[in-house]
Formats: structure tokens, sequence, C-alpha cells
């Protein structure tokens, strides 16, 4: 009898997914078949409790109570509904009855605890975990309910819970990091892990007993490192679907008709930017004089015209350029050598001879500045890029060393502020406004990187994130700006667009399907026209 009941609720869901506004499914006869390719980071833990980058494998496998429609509102996913309570401090979760893990056994409101338990455990540096401070307590009265009571109404409270549940019986132990679910990985999602080459793909098979129903792909296999340029890769049939970085790759390749003719091309706007974080702890850059010098002094208006052939956007503070919130009163600063080296006079740093004597020489100084940055990063666009900052920090007397460090050690330098400049991308890990993360200094010790510190700035923080009118909130987030435009604790680079490229032969694709808030259900609603199929790969 329960079977049955499973198949028909099944049936519904998928309805009522069809008929929420924004949730794009294409109904020109798609067919079930085939594999694909794309192109993504390789995460080092297949758990979204501890991952702390963006990437396929982990979207695709896990899933959140919650899912995000093509306008970025929160839609129902494994919670099947919720209530907010009058005051904004109670949080109800209903839950779907006959979702299974990938190993057949229930999923249930214990598990939803404890990922809430894990992420909340500072042993475990979640990036999740700053989402969820105002939570006063998670209460599961029985298996398919759980209640969320904050310390106060807290805006984003719904669509944090996008974040993927992880199943106790799997990653339950006394070290998480070590946890066998780490690499041999157990979800609820459209897609299940079959085989991981490490350094070079991994084999994702689909979900036959998906809640919402079988995706219509057979597999995907993830490549996670590219040996050619993408839109090479997409026409030797090594990529169907690939985000499209290389500025060059994207205006040249990727323009040209016999390109087009095959596959489709995307520009999206996105919420992502690069920036530098400031070590606002350590002298001499706990002087904003400093830091408005520094940012003065770096021509990042060139990097735009000439590394990136105008494919971005300028900033002045660290807020998502896609959400409401900032002022736009308030430009970024211009490149402004000569103001950079008043300011830097002012503050007691004078151009010095390399002696150590004062003179005339061309070859002066005043201090040395090292970046550092994940080993990841270095590429064409970051070798550019700090090429032209070096010069341009030179010209002002400022010396300027670029450091690439394993991705451990470069947190491991920011968390004991030992570093004086931090090179980073930031991607908002859920569609909020919000930038408590990167400016609170509760949050010092995780993405704070600049250790920035400003009660005025708490505070609105604070209180932007304790109502739900928007508003309210964009004045409070405008009046953030201001100081944060003023006292620079971040320099921002730059906002990249977006470049996306895949078949023709694939349809029902967005470009925001595989992004950091992928739209549901995205990728298990892809088809192909033709679909091919492949050797599956040995056990």
């Amino acid at each position: 009898l329960i079977a049955p009941a499973c198949g028909r609720k099944k049936d519904r869901d998928r309805e009522k997914v069809r008929a929420t506004p924004g949730v794009a499914i294409e109904e020109s006869e798609p067919r079930q078949g085939g594999h694909v390719k794309i192109l993504s980071n390789e995460p080092r833990y297949l758990d979204p409790v501890l991952e702390p980058r963006l990437d396929a494998a982990n979207s695709l496998i896990f899933e959140g109570l919650v899912g995000l429609d093509a306008r970025l509102e929160p839609v129902p996913r494994l919670a099947e509904k919720w209530s907010l309570s009058d005051d904004g401090k109670t949080l109800t979760f209903n839950l779907r009855a006959c979702v299974l893990w990938h190993d057949g056994k229930p999923f249930t409101a214990k598990d939803v605890k404890f990922t809430y338990d894990a992420i909340r455990d500072p042993a475990h540096q979640s990036l999740w975990r700053s989402y969820l401070v105002s939570i006063d307590a998670v209460e599961t009265p029985d298996d398919h309910t759980v209640i969320v009571r904050y310390k106060q109404p807290f805006a984003p409270a719904i669509v944090t819970w996008t974040f993927g549940i992880i199943p106790e019986h799997v990653y339950q132990g006394p070290d998480l990091a070590q946890s066998k679910g780490n690499t041999e990985p157990v979800g609820t999602g459209p897609f299940k892990l079959e085989r991981w080459e490490l350094g070079k793909r991994m084999f994702l098979r689909a979900n036959e007993a998906w809640w919402l129903g079988r995706p219509y792909l057979d597999g995907i296999e993830v490549v996670v490192s590219p040996s050619a340029p993408v839109t090479e890769l997409l026409r030797r049939g090594d990529l169907d679907f690939a985000r499209v970085d290389d500025t060059g790759d994207w205006t040249n390749r990727a323009q040209m008709p016999d390109f087009r003719k095959d596959f489709e091309i995307s520009d999206v706007v996105e919420a992502r930017f690069r920036a530098l974080a400031w070590n606002t702890q350590r002298a001499p850059f706990d002087d904003k004089r400093v830091r408005t010098a520094l940012t003065l002094g770096l021509d990042r208006g060139r990097v735009i015209d000439d590394v990136l052939m105008g494919q971005a956007r300028s900033m002045s503070v660290p807020f998502s350029p896609t959400m409401y919130g900032t002022d736009p009163s308030i430009a970024p600063l211009p490149f402004d050598p000569a103001r950079a080296g008043a300011l830097l006079d002012e503050s007691g740093h004078k151009l010095v001879a390399r002696g150590g004597s004062k003179d005339t020489d061309e070859d002066r100084t005043r201090f040395s500045v090292e970046i550092i940055a994940i080993d990841n990063q270095k590429n064409q666009i970051t070798d550019a890029t700090f090429g032209i900052f070096r010069n341009d920090l030179k010209a002002i007397g400022v010396e300027l060393r670029l450091t690439y460090l394993p991705g451990a050690e470069y947190f491991a330098r920011i968390r004991k502020r030992d570093f004086d400049g931090a090179y980073f991308g930031f991607l908002p890990d859920i569609p909020d406004p919000d930038p408590y993360a990167l400016l609170h200094s509760g949050e010092s010790s995780s993405q704070n990187f600049s250790g920035y510190a400003n009660p005025a700035v708490d505070k609105l923080l604070e209180e932007a994130r304790g109502t739900t009118s928007r508003d309210q909130r964009k004045t409070l987030y405008m009046q953030v700006h201001k100081i944060v435009a003023d006292e620079l604790p971040y320099t921002l680079l730059y906002s990249p667009y977006g470049h996306y490229a895949w078949t023709h032969k694939l349809h029902g694709v967005s470009p925001r399907d595989l992004g950091a808030n992928p739209i549901f259900p995205g990728v298990a609603r892809w088809w192909l026209a033709q679909p091919t199929m492949v050797a599956k790969p040995a056990p």
C-alpha cells in the first residue's frame, strides 16, 4: 500500500514543480537517455557541510529543504511546505514523505538536525555557519517535521535552508572530515556518484528512485582537469556544457559563426566578484589612508579593459552586484596615483632610497606588500592582473609580491592574520544581499578575511538581518555601504560576467542550473535530442 501511495505522491510533486512560476521545464518531447560532460571544480569533500568551493558534484548529489526558481525565489524541495510565525522567530518545515537516500534508507528530520549540528560545530569551519548563528534551537517532534527557533527574526531564514542535507547514518562519527561519506557520498539528489578519478573526472549516474522522478539523462561526467581551452573541448566533444572563463576564448572563438552553428552561448550577470582583503589588524594596513592609497594606486579599469576585454563591471564595496542594498551614488574610487602618493606621505610613509638614506633616486620605496593567493588561481588572467598592479604600485613607491599557496596554507595564514593582503573570489552562498560574512567582526575567523571590525557596521548588519522588510533592509545596507566605502577593508577589483556555452543537442538548459544558487530542478530536466551512449566505467 505504501509504494503506490508514494508513486501518486511523486506524480503530484512533479506537477507542483511544473506549475511553479519561474521553473522552466521544456515540453518539446524530452526523451530519456544519454550522457553529458560538464566542467567543474573538483571538490575536496563530497560533503556540503565541509566543502568550501562551488562544485557541480555536491549540488547534484545533495539537496536542501528549499530550492530556488528562475527568479531565485524559494520553492519547496525536500520540504514540502513551510510556515513562519507572525513574530518571525519560528520556522516550521514539513518534510516530504517517501524521500530515500541513495542507499535506500529513508530521509527524516533527524538527518536535518544532524546536518545543522555539524554546520554549527566550530571545529568544522563550515561556510554555512554564519547563516545559522541566529538560531536558538532546532527541534524534530517527528520524522517529517523540523521546527527552527530563532533568537530574533532572521531575514534570510528560508533561503538559508538551500544547503545540502547529509545523512546521519553515513556521516556520523568522531571526525566528520574523516568520514567515508566524503569520498563515497550518499545523498537524496537526482544523481549519485559512480566513480571518482582524482584530479581527472567524476562519473555520476541517474538516481532511479529520485522523489521527483528519474532524471532524463542516464549520467554525467564531471571533468575537473581541462586539457585545452573550453571552446576547443566543446568542439572535440570532450565537453557538452561549460562556463567559459577565459575572456579571449569567449570574445574570439565563442563568437565565431562556425561555433555558434553548433553551440548555444549565453551571457549572465552574476553575483561573483574578485577582491583584495587588507589585513586591518596589521600595520600599515590598519590605517584607512594606506588602504585608500593602495586602492587609488591600482588601475582596475585597465584590468577590466585590457585583461578581461570589458567583460566585467567595477565595484566599490563587497556587496553582490545583482542584489539590492548598494548605494548607486557611491562610485568606485578612480585610478589616481598622485592622490595615492599624497595619502601615503600624509600617513608617514615617505619615499626613501632602498638603502635607507633619503635621496632623489628614482628607485625609491615606501614599504612592500605581500598578496597571498590560492595556487589554483594561478592563470593567465591573474598573472596579467598582478603584472599591471605591480607596475602601478611601484610607481607610488610600494613593492608588490604575489605568493601562491596551497589552499590549506592560504586559509591557515588568514586565520592567523599572517598576511598583508589576500586575493580571493567571492560568490554568495544564498540569493540574499546580506554581506554579514565578509564584514561582521564575529566572522573574522571565517569569511571576514580582512579582520574588519566596526561596531556601527556590526549593529547595522544585525538590524538588517532582524527585519523582513526589504525597504528597511535596503536603507540599512546603504548605510553600511557608505561606511565601508570610506574605510575600505577590501579593494574590489571587478565583478566578471558569466559566459556559458553548450551543444545544440542539449535541451532544457539554463546557465544558472550549475551556479552558486542552482535552479530547481535544473540539470535533472536536461535532455539530449539524440542521446549518445558511452561505455560504462569499470567499477
